[in-house]
């Protein structure tokens, strides 16, 4: 297994690999400082929070859940189902321009912050590995050892307690999907009753124990595309980590003179803790991901030196070019506006949004129909259909009735069932009819009434307004 040198790092290649393309593997160097405190803290945070949050409810459903299997959709009291194509346009284009204009303004702050491969790594994986084989030297020294008892066991138990959390995170991440309450269930049932879900949790435990345990920074390098995107969304303005080249250049041991250093004292302690093996010193790289390691070690190293830190620091290119940085410019500003966009139209939708929808529509046959009764009386008939559509998450019973009280006897509401079952995320339709005396109807042949839709589980009473046309009089 070949480790990385770190003061002696290819430039016509990357660093994790060799001349012939085989992986050269990383041990960083663990580091402390204020920012790496701060993200301990924020990855504490956001593991408690994936964790539970699947078993918190708001308004009696799941807080977070994208149903697969029921195919609907729970964010925050806020459910739709999966055919529900403008609140998912909304919240996917929130999700894309959002993370573009935090981009923009402060570069990969959620690959170094925010993002599960980084979180998880750092704030799990690498800690295990530091609680059973000890720090980066003494993982290097295992690796470079022959296989013994004492090496077989400390990876035995390094890959048993990754499996444990493998197996946490991926039973954590199904329940998003599936259910909290049906993950327990299924658990606790026989695997063979569930083979689809049974399998696919097999699978992501390992994809998360092969990532996480194994490929770690390769993910990020060859396969997240995030990295290949920062160059159409960055710009002079965005904040990165930046090392500050007018001050720093030339390093000891390269000036002519120790009187013409600069601040940089060549340690290389920015290398040893970085985890893609990277040189912050050679400007900005796409294998960077802003996890501010590099910043600390290097503020520790001018303590020592008795020199002012912020050598390697959050910083844009206009900043280090001695220029004003601009926050607010074309770019941000559109990211901004279509932002507002978005949201708007998902307010927009939302405020327009009934759990149950309702329309009445006039059936396609004659507009009306007289009929005599059993005393030879004139009456009119008008055919109608209601489409009920339940977008709620709860079954629905409905009672179809006249809402007018004050209407005469004459005037009726005929249906096969006054009443109807609507399963949830489903929809149907009901004939019904609505039978009145001729002289119900003034001269203009029009007259409108409502009917009522009545849900008495949940006390909800919707009215509708219903023309009813006859000949006209007169």
């Amino acid at each position: 297994m070949k480790v990385l040198d770190q003061r002696n790092l290819p430039g016509e290649r990357l660093s994790t690999t060799d001349e012939k393309g085989k992986r050269v593997y990383i041990f960083p160097e663990a580091v402390s400082g204020y920012y790496n405190r701060f993200r301990t803290v924020v990855q504490a945070v956001l593991i408690v929070i994936f964790l539970m949050l699947p078993w918190v409810k708001v308004a009696g459903h799941q807080a977070l859940l994208f149903d697969v299997i029921d195919k609907k959709i729970s964010i925050f009291g806020l459910n739709f189902w999966y055919h529900d194509a403008p609140l998912i346009f909304f919240i996917l284009g929130i999700l894309t321009i959002g993370l573009a204009f935090v981009t923009a303004i402060w570069g990969r702050i959620w690959c170094g912050w925010g993002c599960p491969q980084t979180v998880f790594i750092d704030g799990v994986f690498r800690r295990i590995e530091r609680l059973v084989i000890g720090s980066h030297i003494k993982q290097k020294l295992l690796v470079r050892s022959p296989m013994n008892g004492a090496k077989f066991f400390k990876y035995s138990m390094k890959w048993f307690l990754f499996l444990l959390v493998s197996l946490l995170i991926a039973h954590s991440f199904l329940a998003y999907f599936v259910g909290a309450e049906r993950i327990i269930s299924m658990t606790q049932g026989d695997p063979r009753e569930h083979w689809t879900i049974f399998l696919f949790m097999l699978f992501i435990t390992g994809a998360i124990l092969f990532d996480f345990g194994w490929f770690r920074e390769q993910f990020c390098i060859i396969m997240c595309p995030y990295g290949r995107f920062q160059s159409a969304l960055l710009d002079e303005n965005s904040v990165n980590v930046a090392y500050d080249f007018n001050r720093g250049e030339p390093r000891k041991g390269i000036a002519d003179n120790v009187e013409n250093e600069g601040d940089c004292i060549n340690c290389y302690k920015c290398v040893s803790v970085c985890p893609t093996g990277i040189d912050i010193r050679n400007g900005l790289q796409l294998e960077c991901i802003a996890c501010t390691a590099c910043m600390d070690v290097c503020d520790e190293v001018m303590d020592k030196v008795d020199k002012p830190k912020g050598l390697i620091r959050y910083e844009t290119e206009a900043g280090l070019s001695g220029n004003n940085t601009n926050f607010l410019r074309s770019r941000t500003a559109v990211y901004a506006v279509l932002l507002i966009l978005f949201f708007s139209g998902l307010f927009f939708s939302i405020s327009k949004r009934e759990d149950v929808a309702y329309t009445v529509l006039r059936a396609k046959d004659s507009p009306f129909t007289i009929v005599k009764d059993s005393d030879n009386n004139d009456f009119i008939i008008n055919h109608f259909k209601l489409h009920i559509n339940n977008q709620s998450f709860e079954n629905k019973t409905l009672r179809l009735g006249l809402a007018d009280t004050a209407l005469p006897e004459t005037v009726q509401l005929i249906s096969q069932n006054n009443s109807v079952d609507v399963w949830a995320g489903k929809d149907t339709t009901l004939h019904f009819f609505v039978k009145f005396p001729v002289g119900f109807i003034s001269g203009s042949g029009v007259k409108t009434i409502n009917i009522v839709l009545n849900d008495v589980k949940n006390k909800i009473n919707v009215e509708k307004e219903v023309k009813l046309v006859g000949p006209k009089s007169g």
